[in-house]
């Protein structure tokens, strides 16, 4: 990618090893277009870094100082998409995500623009599917869309779903007696302006894609690597959000990027990206996933 950015090209296209809230300090406000991550869910897994395992009652107020510095990065015009899951202690679930997401609006200057369930149909059975702990298993995720400002890039043509066949039966069948085209909701087909052929479907909220790329060639060349849980969430999931929420050429930024997914999704839509990471195995892990893209040169 040659093209400029209001930032020094040193500053973009390359994965930085630190702290979130430390790194971005350097960056000028209102220098970044989108913001998607992941960070570390509560009181889970081991990433490297001890400062990794959060304690759900301690989520709110580790968060703050990375949301202070993400949105004084963002333009103002921007969008932050936060993916993040809860969790249950003592049979009771911790409700720090719902906190945050407070937080966020209220304190840090967000608006919420959208949530969006992540249903990821791979889930395997677990402990909750023995049927003895009051609830099933948790096959969802929380992906919630923020804006810095009244308006933000949104591109729905970007992710429209195919049409189902019913739905292309009624387009083609245009022409037809009154009945044919009125819904049972009361909606009429050809006089109502949601029913027009948009090339597609409004795909919804909750998004169905399975995270279960385990045989890819990143995936094997982190097996050789000794790293069996290299921190990724699904392309499809990143791309999604990208795709929607951005244009060619802006700069996509992701602070907690693990293995490098959404530094990956931006470059290959022509994307510039940042990715900053306390694990320095994951940067290196990160610049080695963006070599296998055909397409992207680091």
């Amino acid at each position: 990618m040659t093209e400029k950015t209001e930032l020094p090209s040193e500053m973009v296209d390359r994965f930085i090893n630190g702290k979130c809230e430390d790194v971005l300090k350097k960056y000028p406000s209102e220098s970044i277009d989108f913001i998607i991550t992941s960070p570390p869910y509560a009181d889970q897994r081991y990433y490297g870094d001890k400062s990794s395992r959060i304690k759900p009652e301690n989520y709110v107020e580790w968060f703050i100082p990375k949301a202070k510095e993400i949105f004084r990065v963002l333009k103002e015009d921007g969008s932050f998409v936060l993916n993040i899951n809860d969790k249950v202690v003592n049979g009771k679930t911790e409700l720090y995500v719902y906190e945050l997401v407070l937080c966020l609006c209220r304190d840090i200057g967000f608006n919420l623009v959208r949530d969006y369930i992540w249903h990821n149909p791979a889930t395997p059975p677990n402990v909750y599917s023995r049927g003895k702990m009051g609830r099933c298993k948790k096959s969802h995720e929380y992906c919630f869309w923020f804006s810095k400002g009244d308006s933000w890039t949104f591109n729905m043509d970007a992710i429209r779903s195919p049409y189902k066949k019913g739905m292309n039966r009624l387009f083609i069948g245009k022409g037809g007696g009154d009945t044919d085209y009125k819904r049972p909701s009361g909606h009429h087909f050809c006089t109502s302006k949601q029913w027009a052929d948009h090339g597609g479907a409004d795909p919804g909220t909750v998004l169905t894609i399975s995270n279960s790329q385990s045989n890819d060639k990143f995936t094997q060349y982190c097996r050789e690597c000794g790293r069996t849980h290299p921190a990724r969430f699904p392309e499809k999931l990143v791309e999604f959000f990208i795709l929607a929420g951005t244009n060619e050429n802006d700069i996509v930024l992701d602070p907690f990027s693990g293995s490098g997914t959404s530094a990956v999704v931006a470059a290959r839509h022509h994307r510039h990206w940042i990715g900053i990471d306390t694990n320095i195995e994951y940067i290196g892990l990160s610049y080695a996933r963006m070599r296998m893209e055909k397409e992207v040169k680091i």
